[in-house]
């Protein structure tokens, strides 16, 4: 790569005020004036804290998703460098038959998260992923950091394996208050334990802990965490969306499959109208 790409690359990615000036450009100003739906109860609570209480994936789709996806993570060969993680789901899992898909679309996940959004969101990614124990220097995500694909973000982050102890691997968080308290800044940060403690003050860290099929809802751009800290390995879906007008597109396997998770979707959602699907996928 060459040093001006370098430079691009590093404005487009770690400097804020770059993501602010992609999202003004990529705007649909004609949708701004939509009427949002009523609020819930779980995305008035993460309003107001950043995070709630998820659904449980149910059990006939928990039991095929650890099959599926228990046998793939036997056959991930861990990295020395980079991110402690790999995402299992690939595009041959974009099906209405996929138990990861069928979740990521029910009504206890992504109506929640187009109560949060007001109706105006877009599918930004479906995963899973199979985070391996590390030792040593702390890497990427496990630091402390907060996302900045958009403004304003939703995970449901659901176990497939029990996560129970700190070796675990546990998803770690605080709450919007104490986000807010230690400010974001102009260059995407990845923040020390130490660092943060001190900037955290009486601040209190939260640790979602639960069985497999357990789930947490959160805004990962309004609360600093970390993840994949793990001595045994963790599996766990991460159904995310973002706003209409994010800082980052949707990830790849989402935005090169559009047309075919769309197709999933009316399988899985005849409920929903075209409109919404088409929306929810950036389609015309």
């Amino acid at each position: 790569m060459s040093t001006l790409r370098k430079i691009a690359s590093f404005a487009r990615w770690r400097i804020v005020p770059v993501r602010y000036a992609t999202m003004v450009g990529g705007m649909s100003w004609n949708k701004l004036f939509q009427a949002p739906p009523s609020r819930n109860a779980s995305t008035a609570e993460i309003d107001v804290s950043g995070f709630a209480p998820g659904p449980n994936v149910p059990t006939d789709l928990l039991q095929e998703a650890m099959r599926i996806y228990n046998a793939r993570g036997r056959q991930v060969v861990p990295k020395e460098t980079g991110h402690p993680f790999v995402n299992l789901f690939s595009s041959d899992d974009i099906s209405a038959d996929n138990p990861v898909f069928k979740f990521a679309f029910s009504p206890e996940v992504l109506d929640a998260a187009a109560d949060y959004f007001g109706g105006r969101l877009i599918l930004d990614s479906i995963q899973v992923l199979y985070s391996w124990p590390t030792d040593g220097a702390l890497r990427e995500s496990q630091h402390w950091h907060l996302d900045y694909g958009d403004s304003k973000s939703f995970h449901c982050v659901a176990y497939l394996k029990d996560v129970l102890t700190p070796e675990d691997g546990p998803f770690v968080y605080v709450n919007k208050a104490a986000t807010r308290k230690i400010g974001r800044s102009m260059i995407v940060r990845r923040i020390p334990d130490e660092q943060f403690g001190q900037e955290l003050g009486d601040g209190r860290i939260e640790y979602f802990y639960g069985k497999a099929g357990n789930s947490v809802l959160v805004d990962p751009s309004a609360c600093y965490h970390y993840g994949s800290r793990c001595k045994t390995p963790r599996l766990a879906i991460f159904a995310t969306f973002s706003s209409w007008f994010p800082f980052a597109p949707p990830v790849p396997l989402v935005a090169r499959n559009a047309e075919k998770i769309l197709a999933a979707a009316r399988q899985v959602r005849p409920d929903l109208s075209e409109s919404f699907l088409k929306a929810l996928l950036q389609l015309g």
